[in-house]
């Protein structure tokens, strides 16, 4: 059940970071009133997008760069797609080996348990079986 919810864990995360970001303005070649108004409305329905404090403190004082800056932070881009790629295949990495483990014995208890229940024709004292060829093999489960 452990290893059931660690996956669905993984595969969520790994979900979430390919939501993309919102779209930023269409253009920046706006005027600065219609530029307040975009970054305003942006940053109430997203108060915690990067650099809506510095513009809720000192607004009135942002230029060009500044509205540039706070669309470049602030718009979709590849880079959240790349990351939920790799994020799925971390995820994906982790299950796998979570699953690859399950059938595995520990121990030289374990590996006479492997190899009485895979070769009928085992012989634990010697640690051989008997091939379809005739000839005794070592176990090497």
């Amino acid at each position: 059940m452990k290893k059931l919810a660690s996956a669905i864990v993984a595969t969520s995360l790994a979900g979430i970071m390919m939501i993309p970001a919102p779209a930023s303005a269409a253009s920046v070649n706006i005027s600065i009133g219609q530029q307040q108004r975009y970054v305003s409305e942006r940053c109430l329905e997203h108060p915690n997008w990067r650099g809506c404090d510095d513009w809720r403190r000192n607004h009135n004082r942002w230029g060009s760069g500044d509205y540039r800056n706070w669309y470049r932070w602030n718009q979709p881009n590849l880079g959240s797609v790349a990351a939920g790629i790799f994020g799925f295949a971390v995820g994906a990495a982790i299950v796998g080996s979570m699953n690859r483990n399950v059938d595995r014995y520990d121990g030289f208890d374990g590996h006479v348990a492997a190899c009485e229940a895979r070769y009928r024709s085992y012989n634990a004292e010697t640690d051989m079986f008997l091939g379809y060829d005739g000839r005794y093999h070592r176990c090497n489960l």
